[in-house]
């Protein structure tokens, strides 16, 4: 039985895309299917990878940006009026739940309409939905996957790590067959590095800085300097430049990197190569740019 990674959705940035979709993607393995963050048109792209929603019983988050949760309302609701029975799990870090209460309650006005026939309800998602919230160091075992989580540096440095505040968490899927580790946004991380040490294949995300300003200072000539330094500076600091990538992929010594959370729309030929080479100057492994539904 084959683990494979499916890039379901590989944008980066909150502006929706006419040719990539938000952030998520999936785990299969067998028929159990993880999705791993949860974007705006997550369910659709599933559907793209022809997987039924409704395989899908474990649902894990990264960080709570809207454009990886988008969908999560999508999630509750569609299950609903597909009349699901089975449990749906939630993973995320502190303040999920929050979120998911939200959308619950959200979910009484659809659910209280129905659909006009007599004598027949909806099971409203508090019946099937469960909200576990996750922090580094925990485990979850679903079937033969462990499933384990660190914090990278996507809100803050790693000398600030424990404090109060966001979290972001990067994930590692260890099955028999490969060991696969999403980094979910983050800048340089050593303790990620570490954390993906052994691992076959890392999903990492990345951003070239100087092509990403220079297309926002394009669009937008208005736009005051002090954001766009404070738009850099994020990028800078909670992002990872492709060499960056390439990098934290030899140290954790991997075999094989695929690129997500793309700023761009579509890649020229010449931007892919570009980006390739890029990575390919820190990283001797097998690399590819990850394109929606392609699987890994």
């Amino acid at each position: 039985m084959k683990t494979e990674f499916i890039a379901l959705g590989t944008a980066g940035g909150p502006t929706p895309k006419l040719e990539r979709a938000q952030p998520a993607h999936a785990i299969k393995r067998g028929e159990r299917v993880l999705l791993v963050d949860c974007g705006d048109g997550a369910f659709r792209q599933l559907r793209g990878a022809n997987i039924d929603l409704r395989l899908v019983h474990d649902v894990f988050i990264s960080h709570h940006h809207f454009d990886h949760i988008g969908s999560l309302f999508a999630c509750l609701g569609l299950n609903m009026m597909l009349h699901r029975k089975t449990k749906l799990t939630i993973y995320g870090p502190p303040g999920t739940k929050a979120i998911i209460d939200g959308l619950l309650a959200a979910c009484d006005v659809p659910h209280s309409t129905g659909f006009g026939v007599p004598g027949q309800t909806l099971t409203h998602p508090r019946a099937f939905v469960s909200v576990n919230e996750i922090v580094p160091g925990d485990e979850v075992i679903i079937d033969d996957i462990t499933v384990t989580f660190c914090e990278n540096t996507h809100y803050r440095a790693e000398e600030q790590f424990g404090q109060e505040g966001p979290l972001s968490l990067a994930m590692r899927f260890d099955a028999p067959d490969r060991s696969i580790v999403f980094t979910g946004d983050t800048g340089p991380c050593k303790g990620l590095e570490q954390f993906a040490n052994g691992a076959q294949l890392l999903v990492g995300e990345l951003i070239d800085v100087e092509a990403t300003m220079a297309r926002i200072r394009a669009k937008n000539l208005s736009m005051p300097e002090e954001r766009l330094d404070m738009m850099a500076h994020h990028m800078e600091q909670h992002h990872l430049r492709p060499e960056q990538l390439g990098k934290m992929a030899t140290s954790a010594g991997v075999t094989e990197l695929v690129a997500v959370h793309l700023p761009f729309d579509q890649l020229s030929q010449e931007d892919h190569d570009k980006i390739t080479a890029m990575i390919a100057s820190e990283f001797t492994g097998k690399i590819a740019i990850g394109e929606d539904l392609g699987r890994y």
